[in-house]
C-alpha cells in the first residue's frame, strides 16, 4: 500500500452538513485528478458521488467544473473526527477536518420509513408529496407541511433529481420537519420498503400536478386515502418550458394532465387558479414575526428589498432601473436589495451594475429578521416577455405573506392572480406606471400593518379542511402507477432472522443450527432463516480449494452457492441464506436489499445475532 504523504495549501474544500445519511461536501485542486478521500477517526468512509455540479461553489472560488461529492453518514457518531484529504494518486494533504454533530445510525433509510409508518398509523395524518426537494417547489410544499403540523400528525416526501443538485433547498437546509426525500435513481428501493411496510397515509396533499408528484402519492395511498390536489402555479407551462428527456417534462404532461382528472378535491395559491381548478384558497400561509429591528447602516436611505427565486419573469432587472427613477422623482435616497437564488447567474452581475446589493439564498430561520430591517417588501415588477403572461396570471408570491407576517409593506405588481388583494392593508398593487406613486403612498401608511386570517396558519387549514370534505379515494388511474405494487400485495410472513459468523451453517448440525431447528419446531407457522455474510475473496478461494479451506471446501463450497441462490432449505424446513460482499463498506446496502428482496422488515421480523458479531453490530 502506498504511504500517504500530506501537503498543505493545494486544495480548497469543505465538508458540509448531514442530510438524509449523507454528507456533502466540495474540493478543488490545484492540479488536475485531484480526488476527495474522506477519513472518519483516521478510517475511509464510503464516498457515495463524486464531481457533482456546485455553481456556488464554482462562484466563490472562481474556477469551474463539477466540484461537489457525497459520502455515506451511516454509522458516523456524535464527536466523530471527519477529515477531508485530497488525492493526486500519489499523495495526500489535509483540506479540512469537522466534527460530527448529529448522529446516524446505520441503516438510516429503514428507519426513516419506519418512523414515518409510525406518523402514518394516526388516523387523522396527513402526507405531503412534492415533486422535488433541491429548488423552490418544495417552498410551496414547506407551508403545507406547516399548515397541517400545527393541527395534525404531519409527514413530507419528496424526490430529489440530481440536475437540481444534490442538497435540500437552501433556504430550508436548516430546518427541521419529519420528511423522506428519496433519489430518483433510487426510489425503487424505497418503493420496495414502502410496500414491504405497509406505508399508506389517510390524507395526501399533492403539492403541484407534475407526473412525479402522483408517481408518489401513488406509493404511500392506500385504497381509502384521501387526494388533495394543490396548485400554485403554471405547472403544465413549465413542464412544457423543460428539455424533452426528463421525466417532469412536456412529455408528462399529457399522463399528468389525465391522472389530476380523477382528482375531486383541489387547493390554490392564487384567486384565478382556484377559478380554474375549483379550488379552496390556501394561501402562502405565514405566522406573525415579532422582532427587533436593528439600526440600519444608512439611516437616511429607505430599504426596498426582495427575496426568493430571482428569474427573468420576476422583473427585477426593470424593478432596479424603476427605483432609481423614484428614487430621483420623489427625491428620496432608495436602496435596493435581491437576496435569494439567482438563475440565470448573470442576473446578478446585472443587478450589481446597476446598484442593487445582492447576496446568495438566506435560511429560513433567518428571512423574517431580515425582511424586518426593509423598509418595503417587493414582489416582482411588471415585464413584457412574451410567455410571461402564461405565469403571472396564475402565480401569487409567497413574499406577499412574509411582508405582511413583519409588518412590512408589501408592492405587488398587477396581475389577475393578485387582483382580488387590493383591499388588504399593506398590499399595495401597482402598475409599471404607477410604481412611484405606490412607493410613496406605502410610505406614508400611519396604521399598523398586520396578518389577515386568510394569509395566516389557522386561515389556511380552514380551507384545506374544507378541501379534505370534498376528497375522493385514488382513482383507477393510479394503478398504473403502481403496478408493480398491485403484484407485491402479499401478507409478510412472521420471520425469525438468525445471523451466523461462519460460512457453515446447516452443514454440521452446528449450535445455531439446533436452535433454528427446534424454533421451527415450536412455531412452524414462522419462517426461520440462517444468515451468514462471505467475502468475495472468501468464497474464490473456498471455490478454489485453497490451503486454508482445503479441508471441508468440498462440502462447504457447494452450499454455500446454494445460500447465495436462496434455495437451501434443511428437512425441519429452515432456510439458509448467504449474502456475497465485496467489502465492508458495502455490507449494509447489501443487507437493505436482502431485507427488500426477502420482505423482511420491523413489522413482522426479529433479528438475533447469535453470538454477538461486532462487525455486524450495526445492521
Amino acid at each position: 500500500m502506498t504511504k500517504l504523504s500530506y501537503r498543505q495549501g493545494e486544495a480548497l474544500g469543505r465538508i458540509e452538513n448531514q442530510l438524509d445519511g449523507k454528507y456533502s461536501g466540495w474540493l478543488v485542486g490545484a492540479e488536475d485528478g485531484t480526488e476527495p478521500l474522506v477519513l472518519k477517526n483516521g478510517f475511509p468512509v464510503k464516498l457515495l458521488r463524486k464531481d457533482i455540479p456546485r455553481r456556488d461553489v464554482n462562484k466563490k472560488v472562481g474556477l469551474p467544473g463539477d466540484l461537489g461529492f457525497e459520502f455515506s453518514a451511516e454509522g458516523i457518531e456524535i464527536g466523530d473526527r471527519l477529515e477531508l484529504h485530497a488525492c493526486n494518486g500519489e499523495h495526500s494533504w489535509l483540506v479540512h477536518v469537522k466534527v460530527a454533530e448529529q448522529r446516524v445510525p446505520a441503516g438510516a433509510i429503514l428507519q426513516q420509513v419506519m418512523k414515518a409508518r409510525e406518523v402514518a398509523t394516526h388516523p387523522d395524518s396527513v402526507a405531503i408529496a412534492c415533486w422535488e426537494s433541491s429548488h423552490n417547489p418544495i417552498g410551496r410544499a414547506h407551508v403545507l407541511y406547516n399548515v397541517i403540523a400545527r393541527h395534525r400528525p404531519a409527514f413530507l416526501f419528496s424526490f430529489n433529481f440530481p440536475e437540481f443538485g444534490t442538497r435540500l433547498w437552501a433556504p430550508l437546509e436548516n430546518d427541521s420537519f419529519d420528511r423522506i426525500v428519496i433519489p430518483w435513481e433510487e426510489r425503487h428501493q424505497y418503493f420496495a420498503l414502502f410496500q414491504m411496510v405497509d406505508l399508506h397515509f389517510p390524507t395526501i396533499w399533492l403539492s403541484k400536478p407534475r407526473l412525479p408528484t402522483f408517481e408518489l402519492a401513488a406509493r404511500i395511498s392506500g385504497k381509502t386515502t384521501k387526494l388533495i390536489l394543490d396548485h400554485d402555479d403554471n405547472d403544465h407551462h413549465f413542464s412544457k418550458q423543460t428539455k424533452a428527456d426528463r421525466y417532469y417534462g412536456p412529455n408528462s404532461v399529457p399522463l399528468a394532465s389525465y391522472l389530476q382528472q380523477g382528482i375531486t378535491a383541489h387547493t390554490a395559491a392564487s384567486a384565478t387558479l382556484a377559478e380554474e381548478c375549483d379550488a379552496e384558497i390556501v394561501r402562502h400561509a405565514r405566522a406573525t414575526h415579532h422582532t427587533i429591528t436593528p439600526p440600519a447602516a444608512n439611516p437616511a436611505a429607505i430599504k426596498i428589498g426582495f427575496i426568493g427565486t430571482v428569474r427573468p419573469h420576476k422583473g427585477l432587472i426593470e424593478a432596479a432601473r424603476a427605483i432609481r427613477v423614484s428614487s430621483w422623482n420623489l427625491q428620496i435616497p432608495l436602496e435596493f436589495h435581491v437576496y435569494g437564488d439567482f438563475s440565470p447567474a448573470s442576473l446578478k452581475d446585472d443587478l450589481t451594475e446597476l446598484g442593487v446589493i445582492v447576496q446568495d439564498n438566506v435560511r429560513n430561520a433567518d428571512l423574517f429578521d431580515l425582511i424586518s430591517t426593509f423598509d418595503l417588501v417587493l414582489t416582482g415588477f411588471p415585464t413584457q416577455g412574451v410567455n410571461d403572461e402564461n405565469i403571472t396570471r396564475y402565480q401569487i408570491s409567497s413574499k406577499i405573506g412574509d411582508a405582511l407576517a413583519v409588518g412590512r409593506p408589501a408592492l405587488v405588481p398587477y396581475s389577475q392572480s393578485v387582483a382580488d388583494l387590493e383591499n388588504i392593508k399593506g398590499v399595495f398593487i401597482f402598475h409599471g406606471s404607477t410604481f412611484s406613486a405606490s412607493v410613496k403612498n406605502a410610505l406614508s401608511l400611519q396604521t399598523e400593518i398586520g396578518l389577515p386570517h386568510q394569509f395566516s396558519f389557522d386561515g389556511a387549514y380552514e380551507a384545506f379542511h374544507a378541501a379534505e370534505a370534498k376528497a375522493g379515494t385514488p382513482p383507477m388511474s393510479f394503478s398504473l402507477l403502481a403496478e408493480d405494487k398491485a403484484r407485491q400485495a402479499i401478507a409478510p410472513q412472521d420471520t425469525l432472522v438468525l445471523l451466523w459468523k461462519q460460512n457453515d451453517a446447516g452443514i454440521y448440525g452446528r449450535r445455531i443450527d439446533q436452535i433454528a431447528r427446534s424454533y421451527k419446531s415450536l412455531f412452524p407457522s414462522f419462517r426461520v432463516i440462517v444468515l451468514e455474510f462471505c467475502h468475495r475473496t472468501t468464497y474464490d478461494s473456498i471455490l478454489k480449494q485453497t490451503f486454508e479451506f482445503s479441508g471441508d471446501a468440498k462440502i462447504v463450497g457447494p452450499a454455500i452457492e446454494r445460500k447465495i441462490a436462496r434455495s437451501f432449505r434443511d428437512g425441519f424446513g429452515v432456510d439458509y441464506h448467504t449474502i456475497l460482499h465485496t467489502s465492508v463498506g458495502s455490507l449494509n446496502e447489501d443487507f437493505m436489499a436482502y431485507l427488500i428482496e426477502q420482505r423482511i422488515s420491523p413489522t413482522h421480523s426479529t433479528l438475533i445475532l447469535f453470538p454477538v458479531i461486532r462487525f455486524l453490530e450495526e445492521i
